[in-house]
């Protein structure tokens, strides 16, 4: 039986859910969902789906301006599970943008298989597939556009152990045309290969250090480093580097630090704030008001199955 906190969080995260998938104008793609890899690696490669084998719901608030009424948010929210003793993953995504200069919003459901290899590997093999509700403009027309509900479909594999991962996905596969408007020189299919694990550095201290490499179409080869430490499974601290890739202005690369504090609130939920130095979708044009953006992560898991590192 779920206790009436329990409950609370639910109807919380049910209504953070909501606001992602209330529709608007979409121009961009789904680089703020990209960039939050750390926090929900479903949400760059399909194959992890169902990969903690328990039911999960993570939702994350993003705001540029704290001391800003109505300033320009965004939510977006993520679920996954398993079926038929752990063999088969299912999960959902929604993103709701509007703090970059083009808002977002998109949809996507995925579906992983994972197999056992070994005694002590497992391999996952997914695809994903959503829409994009993006206003095309006309050719020949610089005021009147459509909007219309463009696919999205994705690939992926994670083949990992108790200590260590590797993924390589592609989440993005197909090429669109959006017209005349500016998106269509920003527009990126990335292919991600990521690597991580977790070790023990004391009875009580866990570092989970991580490594990712991105190829972008029409951009120099990226890469993530850093890493997360626990302390007895119950507060985590971190600090990522992001070098290169990104929306810019001019021609240049986007570097920016996340740094991110979690803290687990009973067996159920963890609470997490992240903050990076710069927002990855901008488009640096202007240089006025803050640059670095902040994000806020309720995480929910009905029936856990001990500490989940990733």
């Amino acid at each position: 039986m779920m206790t009436s906190f329990q409950s609370r969080i639910l109807s919380l995260i049910a209504v953070i859910a909501l606001f992602g998938v209330s529709t608007g104008k979409t121009f961009a793609q789904r680089e703020v969902l990209y960039e939050q890899y750390l926090q929900n690696p479903m949400a760059i490669n399909p194959a992890f789906t169902g990969v903690r084998e328990v039911f999960n719901m993570t939702a994350i608030f993003r705001r540029k301006w704290f001391t800003i009424q109505n300033s320009p948010t965004s939510q977006t929210f993520a679920a996954d599970g398993t079926f038929g003793n752990g063999k088969f993953g299912v999960g959902f995504q929604a993103l709701n943008d509007q703090t970059s200069y083009f808002t977002t919003t998109g949809f996507s459901a995925s579906f992983a298989y994972h197999l056992s290899i070994s005694d002590k590997w497992k391999l996952g093999l997914g695809g994903q597939g959503g829409i994009n509700l993006l206003p095309v403009f006309d050719v020949g027309s610089s005021l009147n556009s459509n909007n219309r509900a463009l696919g999205s479909v994705g690939i992926g594999a994670w083949l990992r152990s108790e200590n260590f991962y590797v993924g390589l996905s592609k989440p993005e596969l197909l090429s669109q045309s959006f017209g005349m408007q500016q998106i269509s020189f920003y527009y990126r299919r990335p292919l991600y290969l990521m690597v991580g694990g977790s070790y023990d550095l004391a009875d009580d201290v866990k570092l989970l250090p991580n490594l990712l490499f991105a190829q972008e179409k029409d951009y120099k080869l990226r890469f993530d480093v850093g890493g997360r430490v626990w302390f007895n499974e119950k507060v985590g601290v971190g600090a990522t580097y992001h070098a290169g890739g990104g929306y810019s202005y001019g021609g240049s690369n986007i570097n920016y630090l996340q740094l991110s504090a979690e803290a687990m609130v009973g067996r159920n939920v963890r609470l997490g704030y992240f903050y990076s130095t710069k927002q990855i979708e901008q488009f640096n044009a202007v240089g006025t008001g803050p640059k670095g953006i902040h994000e806020l992560m309720l995480k929910f898991v009905p029936n856990p199955n001990g500490f989940q590192k990733y």
